[in-house]
This record gives structure tokens, C-alpha cells and sequence, in this order.
């Protein structure tokens, strides 16, 4: 019913009518608002003539559900939902093989939900973006379907493409439908987002009650995920002995229980300490030993970025700018605007481009890393700020950027 009138709106401000121009010769204004928001009963023969107005069928509005579909429908959204790799794989042909037809709107946009889940589960990010565009345009149609599902398939999505507080609303809204259900896979998610948020104590919490859920289900391959992320929270604080410790033990986990994406992280992490002690003849090995894994470019931007700050740190200029031009283009492969921005920078300070970059990081790049929340890249880059203002000789600016970048900051 409330999907049914959402649709109605999505198509009648889509085609910029009015209510009053649809209801008008069919229905009253009274109706149709009622109807949009899922406050009265159906009329078929009026929701026939909208539809005729409207040029949509109405099939998908009036018809009835292929229950068979359904089932394995559900069935398939939740092996994505618990991810399920292998179950998902296996449900998604069972439902391909059922004969849609003319799919009834419930069925078509569940479907969507779940085929967009499907692609983030299975790292297809390039025809994740392209659903996204879609159900971002229909999102009221989609918030009605299945609030849940799209929250956290959303909320996942944003995770992925670095934008972290877009992430994290999303991924909240999830929380608070889910109510007392369990879902180890939103508080592991959540756990990731807000370590980068850089609220380690929530983002332990997060990755703590996940643990727990996993352990108890004996799901050890996430367990280990769980512990990833309570790994990259003692780097956060400062804790480099104690993280050190912490991924080595993990990177003598058998290779049963662990992904190839997992253990790519693992050594990820374990370069990342070694970067921020300077030892970076042994942050270049593990970054390269993490981007030999069979993973997905756009999850590991941040091990060849390093790499290029190590290279640029090490008047490396041509390895730099060599891994600079790959990254560039990675990251706009995969839309990746986080990724874009960062590699840009070191790119025109590679080119000595002062003035462009002064003017880059005022217009683009601190508005950028502002709103995403990422305090401590943005205190990177209020540091960098001050620094070319004070090249220019604009102290009393400069002095205040430097006061932003007081405290401790990474790169």
C-alpha cells in the first residue's frame, strides 16, 4: 500500500505534475495525497487510471506477487545479509530461473535491493555504482520497500567509496529498524566506519558485540575481520607496539580462515605501522605483498597511495609519479572521489604546483574532508594549508591552520 502510493509520487513529480493535474477528471486532490502517503485503501479502477496518466504499467501496481519468486527472493537477501557467500551465489541462480514476466513493484525494487547487496558482497563495485544511480533517483520508492535492506546496503556502499559520514547515517537508520535482532554484519561494518570517524571507543564496541555474535556461530573467517578492525584501533591511539603485536598474531592464522581480502588487510595494517615509524624499506615490502592478493583496486587505494607518500618522502620522484598515475587512475575507474582528491594532491605537489594546490586544497579538498568527518586527514591537510600559506607569506592565515593541525595527525 505505502509503496504503491510512493511509486505514484515518484512517477507524478518525476513527469513534474501536480496532484492536481493527476486526480484531475479521475480522483479527488484529497485522494491521491492520501494515497501517496499510505493513509487510505486501494481503488483499482482509479489506481488504473493513474497509472494510464502516468504511462507506467499497471501491472506492476495492481498485479499480484509470483510467490515462488518471493521465496527465493528472501531467501537469496538473506544469505547476502549474513554473508553467505557461497548460499547467495547459489539462491541468486535459483531466482534467476524463475520466469519474472511482469514483476509486481514489491518484487521488482526487492529484487534490485538484493541484486545491489548481491554486488557489494561480491565486490562487483563497478555495477554496484550503476544500480546505485538508479535506486538513489528512486530512493522513496526503495526507503518503502524494504527500509532496512537499504539502509545498510547503502550505508555499505558508502563505506566503500570512502564517504564516511553519508556511511554512518545510513548505517544508524539500519540500527535502529533492526531494534533487539541481531546482526553481526551491521555492527562489523559500523565498527570499520567509525574507526575511520576515528571514535575508536564506539567503533570497539561495534567490532566487540560482532565478535561475540561470531564466535558464537563459529563463523571464524569474520571473527578475524572483527579482530582487523580492533587492530586498526590501537594504531588510532598511538598503540603501535600493541597493534604490531596484534596483526603479526593474526598473519599466522591458517589460511583456511582467512579470505585472500582479509589477509591483503592484515599485511595492509601491519605496512601502515611500519610507515608511521619510518621503517619504510618494510612498509613498501607489505604494502606490495598486500596488492598482490586477488582483491578489488578499489578497497586497497590506500597501499598504493602509501606507497607513492613513501616514494615522495624518499625523493623517489619517478616511482612516484608512476604510482601517482596509476592510482589516479584507479580511482577514477571506480569513482572514487576520496581517492581522487588524495592522489591529485600528491600528484601537484609532485609537479611543485603551489599555487594550484593552495587554491586546491581551500576550494576542494579541506570543504571535502570537512564534511566526510575524517578528522585526522583533515588535520593532515589544514597542515599542509598552513604550510604553502606561509610560503606566500600570509603568516596570521597560516598560524591559524597550524592552531587547526595542533594535535597529532597521519597522513
Amino acid at each position: 500500500m505505502t509503496l504503491i502510493g510512493k511509486a505514484i509520487k515518484w512517477y507524478r513529480t518525476e513527469q513534474n505534475l501536480t496532484q492536481e493535474q493527476l486526480a484531475d477528471g479521475i480522483c479527488s486532490v484529497t485522494y491521491i495525497s492520501k494515497l501517496e502517503n499510505g493513509q487510505i485503501d486501494l481503488k483499482e479502477d482509479v489506481v488504473i487510471q493513474l497509472t494510464n496518466r502516468l504511462q507506467i504499467d499497471q501491472y506492476q501496481l495492481i498485479g499480484q506477487p509470483n510467490q515462488q519468486f518471493r521465496e527465493r527472493l528472501r531467501k537469496w537477501l538473506n544469505d547476502i545479509h549474513i554473508y553467505h557467500i557461497p548460499e547467495a551465489h547459489k539462491h541468486k541462480e535459483l531466482v534467476e530461473q524463475v520466469d519474472k514476466g511482469y514483476m509486481y513493484i514489491e518484487d521488482q525494487y526487492l529484487y534490485l535491493l538484493a541484486e545491489f547487496g548481491y554486488y557489494l558482497l561480491t565486490d562487483q563495485l563497478k555495477e554496484a555504482d550503476t544500480l546505485y544511480e538508479f535506486i538513489e533517483k528512486r530512493r522513496m520508492i526503495f526507503e518503502a520497500c524494504d527500509p532496512f535492506s537499504f539502509y545498510k546496503f547503502v550505508g555499505i556502499y558508502y563505506r566503500r567509496k570512502g564517504l564516511y559520514n553519508n556511511a554512518i547515517k545510513h548505517l544508524e537508520k539500519a540500527e535502529n529498524i533492526l531494534g533487539d535482532r541481531e546482526d553481526p554484519e551491521l555492527h562489523l561494518v559500523m565498527a570499520t566506519v567509525y574507526s575511520r570517524l576515528n571514535e575508536i571507543l564506539v567503533s570497539n564496541k561495534h567490532a566487540q558485540k560482532a565478535y561475540s555474535i561470531f564466535q558464537e556461530k563459529l563463523f571464524y573467517v569474520r571473527m578475524i575481520d572483527c579482530q582487523v578492525v580492533l587492530g586498526v584501533n590501537y594504531c588510532l591511539v598511538g598503540d603501535f607496539y600493541s597493534a604490531e603485536a596484534y596483526f603479526n598474531k593474526l598473519k599466522e592464522v591458517d589460511g583456511e580462515h582467512l579470505l585472500g581480502k582479509t589477509r591483503a588487510n592484515i599485511y595492509h595494517h601491519i605496512a601502515y605501522i611500519h610507515f608511521h615509524k619510518k621503517e619504510f624499506g618494510e612498509a613498501e615490502s607489505y604494502f606490495k605483498r598486500a596488492l598482490q592478493f586477488n582483491i578489488n583496486e578499489s578497497d586497497f587505494l590506500n597501499s598504493r597511495y602509501l606507497l607513492c607518500y613513501i616514494y615522495f618522502s624518499t625523493n623517489q620522484y619517478h616511482l612516484a609519479q608512476e604510482y601517482v598515475q596509476k592510482g589516479l587512475i584507479l580511482a577514477y575507474e571506480h569513482n572514487h572521489q576520496r581517492y581522487q582528491i588524495k592522489f591529485k594532491v600528491l600528484n601537484m605537489r609532485l609537479e611543485n604546483d603551489d599555487e594550484g594546490l593552495l587554491n586546491y586544497l581551500k576550494e576542494k579538498v579541506i570543504p571535502f574532508f570537512e564534511g566526510n568527518g575524517e578528522n585526522i586527514e583533515l588535520k593532515h591537510y589544514y597542515y599542509l594549508y598552513g604550510k604553502l600559506l606561509y610560503q606566500f607569506n600570509r603568516y596570521k592565515k597560516a598560524a591559524e591552520y597550524f592552531m587547526f593541525a595542533r594535535d597529532d595527525f597521519m597522513v
